[in-house]
């Protein structure tokens, strides 16, 4: 079977957070930031860390959000002409302990975690 990697994204769930009263904005859909459905072994992973420690799961989180960060509106300058890395907008979202409950928490409860529970 043919699968057109333009279609491949239909199969993979993402989940949209809106962030921006957590980043000092007026509104929350200011500032947002769209995270994809974890690949298998990362799931499997987070299941591990889960079992183990709150800090196992952050640090697990920190490692994952650059990779998993599909879209975001977070630019370098005001401006708006270079959008940052994922890597930097990972570091805002750890630099607050409540933005970072907010986006796991948010992240977590999203269908395909609570698929996963219904499934198990």
């Amino acid at each position: 079977m043919f699968i057109k990697s333009k279609n491949y994204g239909n199969c993979v769930q993402k989940v949209k957070i809106e962030i921006g009263t957590n980043v000092g904005l007026e509104s929350a859909d200011e500032a947002y930031i769209v995270l994809k459905e974890l690949p298998t072994i990362e799931m499997l992973k987070l299941k591990e860390a889960s079992e183990k420690s709150e800090n196992e799961i952050l640090t697990l989180f920190k490692e994952l959000i650059p990779l998993i960060l599909i879209e975001h509106n977070f630019y370098e300058d005001e401006k708006a002409q270079k959008k940052m890395s994922n890597k930097d907008v990972t570091s805002i979202i750890f630099d607050s302990l409540d933005l970072t409950v907010k986006v796991v928490d948010e992240y977590t409860k999203a269908s395909f975690f609570t698929r996963a529970e219904k499934i198990a």
